[in-house]
This record gives structure tokens, C-alpha cells and sequence, in this order.
């Protein structure tokens, strides 16, 4: 293994977890109201960063193919740094135009953070090694998320200015750490003669690196986003369907803070099965056991405790499903491309998300739990369906 790349992954590495260490995730509602927002702006503080995030994905993973990745990720965090100052000093409708400075900056870093990770463990000799890599690294972030959201609640009963300060800190600390990484690429107005950009490239066979049609496997990749936005749902519904047990805010407080330690198992046991039983088939088995979770969801919801029980299951396999088809997907592509791909898959789970919350809202709201629960595990039986047949159809890699 090359010295100078194994350094570069280990100081990557760091940034990498550092990154889930965000003091004011779990409190930054709280925050706005705290500075005198009535409910109305903080829900279009969150529409229209929502609506941001969808809109900017493309383009900013183009941006990250065509300037750098590490370039992307670094504007990506100087944009946070401003946007935590911004909250510190600004006021009134000024905090709502901080939304969309949010959006760009988790956009500018959202495809190629995981892109460059691929890259530099490659560089560094570790590419068959990236899933076992990735997997450790997402549960360390897991944990870094859980301990931020812990400790960051605890600040603010001290002192809200005293909390984003901190916020501020770590992200100038990730900007250190980010300084000595190295561009694991040329950018495109580099490696081409008149530096254009062919978007179009997308759907061309030889940006993929397998022999399956590059249609069907961008196909592959919109299903298994669409997948992954419907999971993501799912799981924020759960604040919901616990409130309508009128389960105490501590008890749903518990459930989230749990989730992130699940997550974090999740990654180590995803790597651990697709040692065994390779990826594809461990991405397809958990898609289809969580299936078969949905199936019986109705059947529990009569019983608070089991369901509790349930929706923690329900929020594990997913996050198996996502690093195993998230590390099938880089293997399939090609470098000059990879941050705008990745974004793609980012931008159709992010649409998806809102989408399947909306009709879950509006389900929860029209009939009885049971019924709504059944009607969701339809819903998430017949998207398994679809995606599982194409995943069956294709060979994306020999794992």
C-alpha cells in the first residue's frame, strides 16, 4: 500500500466521521423558535430547504466532477460555517433565505463525499476492501451523530449562542482536515481539450464499468433511491405513529437516539454478510425480509410495545439495503462521473422521501391505524417487487 495514500484515507477517514458530529441536529427547530419564528416560517424554513435540496442535487454533483470533489465538499463546508454564523446573527425572514444556503451546502457535499471516499481508498489499495471500509466508517458516524445530539441538547439548556459556536469549531476543524487531502482526479477542464461537460455521458455504456446496458442499471440505481426515500419515510413517520398511542415525547425521544446505535449495527452487519453471502445477495435478502415486515406491520398495531420492537427492525435492514446497493453502484461506474451519479441517486431519494411522507400523512390522517399500516406495507411490498425483478435481471458486479 502506497504510504503517502493510506495517510491521505486515515485523514479522510477522520473527516469522514467528524462530519456526523453535528452539536445542533437534533435541536435546530428549537432554535428557530427560539429566536422569535413563529411555526409557519419554521415549516417553510424546512419546505424550502427541502425543495432546495431536490433541485440542486444535479447540479452540484456536476460541479463536483467538473471543479474536484474535495473542492465540492471544502465549498460545501465553508457554506455550513456561514450558514451556523447566519443563525448566530440574523433574525426574522433573514433565517428563512438561510434555508436555501443549507441546502446548497449539504448538496455541494452530498454526492462526493462518498465519491471521493471510494477514490481514495482505491488509491490507497483498499478498493476491494471499500464495502468493509465504508461500513465502518458509517457506524462511526452513526455514533458521532447519537453523542452530538446527546451532548449538543445538553449546550443549549446552557447557552444556544454557546452551542453554535461550537457547531462553528467543527466545522472549521473539518476544513483543517480536508486541507491536506489530495484530488484523486483531474477535472474535466483538465483532462479535456475544450473543458465541456457531456451530461449526456450518464447514459453512454462506457462511463459504466460493467457489460449490462448503462439504461438498465441507472434504472437499478433510480429503484433502489426510490427504495431507499420510501424507507426514509417510513422511519420519520414513526414520530407519528407512536404519538398516536399517545407514546410520551421521552419514550419517542429514545427510539430515535436508539436508531442511530441500529444504524451503526447495521453497517457492520451488512459487510459482514456480504462477505458470506456477497452483496447483491445480501442486498436482495434484506430487501426481501423487510417485505415480509411490512407484510405483518397491521398485525402489531395493537401493541404498542411489539411495534416499537418492529419499526426498530424496520429501520435496520434499510440501512443495510443502502450501503450494500450504494457500493454496488461505485463499483459500476467510472471516475469522471461519479459524484454526478451519486448525486442523482441522492436527489431521487430526497424526491421520493417527500413524496411517500405526503401520502403517508394524508393516509394516517384518513383512516384507522391498522388500515394505514396496511396500506404502507402494500405500498412497500410492491415497490420491493419492482426493484427486486431488476435486480434479479442484472449483474452488477461479480459480488
Amino acid at each position: 500500500m502506497n504510504k503517502n495514500a493510506a495517510t491521505q484515507l486515515h485523514i479522510y477517514s477522520a473527516f469522514f466521521v467528524l462530519a456526523g458530529f453535528v452539536l445542533n441536529r437534533g435541536v435546530f427547530l428549537l432554535f428557530l423558535a427560539e429566536k422569535g419564528m413563529p411555526v409557519t416560517e419554521i415549516a417553510l424554513y424546512q419546505a424550502l430547504f427541502n425543495i432546495a435540496t431536490v433541485v440542486l442535487e444535479l447540479p452540484t454533483g456536476l460541479i463536483g466532477d467538473f471543479f474536484g470533489k474535495k473542492f465540492s465538499i471544502q465549498v460545501g463546508v465553508l457554506l455550513l460555517f456561514f450558514h451556523t454564523a447566519g443563525m448566530l446573527l440574523l433574525s426574522g425572514p433573514f433565517l428563512v433565505v438561510l434555508s436555501l444556503v443549507e441546502a446548497l451546502a449539504y448538496s455541494l457535499q452530498s454526492g462526493s463525499e462518498q465519491a471521493l471516499l471510494y477514490e481514495i481508498a482505491r488509491n490507497a489499495g483498499q478498493g476491494e476492501r471499500f464495502l468493509t471500509i465504508n461500513a465502518r466508517l458509517l457506524a462511526a458516524q452513526s455514533i458521532a451523530t447519537g453523542m452530538a445530539i446527546v451532548l449538543g441538547s445538553f449546550i443549549a439548556q446552557v447557552s444556544w449562542s454557546a452551542l453554535y459556536v461550537c457547531v462553528s469549531v467543527f466545522y472549521l476543524l473539518q476544513l483543517f482536515l480536508l486541507y491536506p487531502i489530495e484530488r484523486t482526479e483531474a477535472t474535466r477542464s483538465e483532462s479535456s481539450e475544450k473543458g465541456r461537460f457531456d451530461v449526456a455521458k450518464i447514459f453512454r455504456r462506457e462511463t459504466w464499468c460493467i457489460g449490462e446496458s448503462a439504461f438498465a442499471v441507472l434504472l437499478l440505481l433510480i429503484g433502489t433511491s426510490m427504495l431507499d426515500g420510501f424507507y426514509g419515510s417510513y422511519y420519520n413517520l414513526n414520530q407519528l405513529v407512536f404519538d398516536a398511542f399517545d407514546a410520551p415525547v421521552s419514550i419517542i425521544g429514545i427510539f430515535f437516539g436508539a436508531s442511530y446505535a441500529v444504524n451503526a449495527t447495521a453497517y457492520i452487519a451488512a459487510d459482514f454478510f456480504s462477505l458470506r453471502f456477497g452483496k447483491r445477495n445480501t442486498m436482495l435478502g434484506s430487501m426481501l425480509i423487510e417485505a415480509g415486515l411490512f407484510m405483518i406491520l397491521p398485525w402489531f398495531a395493537s401493541n404498542p410495545l411489539c411495534l416499537f420492537g418492529l419499526s426498530m427492525v424496520l429501520c435496520f435492514l434499510p440501512e443495510v439495503v443502502y450501503i450494500t446497493s450504494e457500493n454496488l453502484i461505485q463499483d459500476a461506474i467510472a471516475d469522471d462521473l461519479r459524484a454526478t451519479i451519486l448525486s442523482v441517486a441522492s436527489l431521487v431519494r430526497a424526491l421520493f422521501s417527500a413524496v411517500f411522507f405526503s401520502i403517508f400523512g394524508h393516509v394516517l390522517g384518513l383512516y384507522p391505524i391498522q388500515i394505514a399500516l396496511g396500506i404502507i406495507g402494500a405500498i412497500a411490498i410492491a415497490i420491493t417487487a419492482v426493484v427486486s425483478l431488476k435486480m434479479v435481471g442484472i449483474q452488477v458486479s461479480k459480488n
